[in-house]
């Protein structure tokens, strides 16, 4: 009986092991953005939101307030990923 307590124990760590190694990691990898963002917007944050660094979410309320500065593949980025729709001239 003992011997089954330990088992149970023990697989009931496993589980919470292998949980942790597979979220914990995530996480910081998520707020960074993906590599298309990140290489598209670094110099924008490091010209506009140096200040900011290594705050990710801070950097990317001031690449938002000044996404007009921002280089055009930086913007396409900070849109979602698609380019902005173009105007028809009047």
């Amino acid at each position: 009986m003992i011997q089954t307590r330990l088992r149970f124990r023990h697989a009931g760590y496993a589980v919470l092991m292998i949980c942790g190694a597979v979220l914990v990691p995530a996480s910081p990898a998520a707020a960074q953005g993906t590599v298309a963002q990140r290489e598209a917007c670094e110099g924008d944050a490091f010209r506009f939101c140096s200040e900011f660094i290594p705050f990710v979410h801070a950097i990317e309320n001031c690449l938002a307030r000044n996404i007009r500065k921002l280089t055009p593949a930086c913007q396409v980025q900070m849109r979602g990923g698609t380019p902005a729709p173009r105007r028809r001239p009047r």
